[in-house]
Formats: C-alpha cells, structure tokens, sequence
C-alpha cells in the first residue's frame, strides 16, 4: 500500500511537491572530479540548522520579553497601590471622615472603589465618536 494518494500519482496534472515529493528526485550535486560535493550539503545543513536555531531563540526571547513586561506591570501596578494607601493613611481621623473613609476601610477603597458613588448617567461615558 502507497502512501501517495492515487489522485496525485495518476498524473492528474497536480504536483507532488504538495505532499513532500516531487516526480523527478532532485540531482545530487557533485564537485569538478565527479565526487559528490559534501561540504555544499553541509554548508546548507549548518545554515539551514543556524536558522531553526535563530526561530527558536528568538520565540524564547518574545516568551521571556512578554513575562517581564507582565511582571513589571504587576509591580507598577503594586507601587500604585501601595503609594494611594500610604497617602490616605497619612490623612487624620477628621479628612478621612469628611471623605467617608475610616482607617479599616481605607485598603477596600484603594482596590474595590468607594460603594456610594452612583454610576454614570450616560453609559457611554468617556466614549468619543465623531460626527460626519
């Protein structure tokens, strides 16, 4: 039993190239004296693993690149944090009443907002489209 589909065999006219063969194999290269040229064969095989090298590092350096990125939002992120806190800490028992705050409620306003505030009105808010 083949491993080439018949349709492609038959000569329908389609290549085999499609299927990793081609009809006619391709015609070893040889040097001056005859003798098959072996330094051309390694000469490409160095290139050709050079550059599957060169895909793999360069996908490693894209995956290490989009973590870092990722940790250093998650740490800008934190100092954001941490620098709201530090300052409504900072305020006295009075400001942080007049605000609505008291100290145990100050970290649960710095990460989930302040419940009282109503939502905007207008939905879309914030959102610009032009107009003709």
């Amino acid at each position: 039993m083949s491993l080439i589909p018949a349709n492609l065999a038959s000569g329908s006219g389609r290549s085999l190239a499609a299927v990793g063969l081609d009809r006619v194999p391709p015609s070893i290269r040889r040097t001056a004296e005859g003798n098959v040229d072996y330094n051309y064969y390694l000469m490409r095989s160095r290139a050709l693993r050079a550059s599957a090298y060169a895909g793999a590092f360069r996908a490693a350096g894209r995956a290490i690149g989009a973590a870092l990125a990722r940790a250093r939002k998650g740490v800008r992120d934190w100092r954001a944090r941490r620098r709201a806190i530090d300052e409504l800490l900072t305020l006295d028992d009075r400001t942080l009443r007049d605000l609505g705050l008291n100290r145990s409620g100050v970290l649960y306003v710095v990460d989930h907002g302040r419940e009282d505030v109503p939502p905007p009105a207008n939905d879309r808010a914030g959102a610009t489209t032009k107009v003709a």
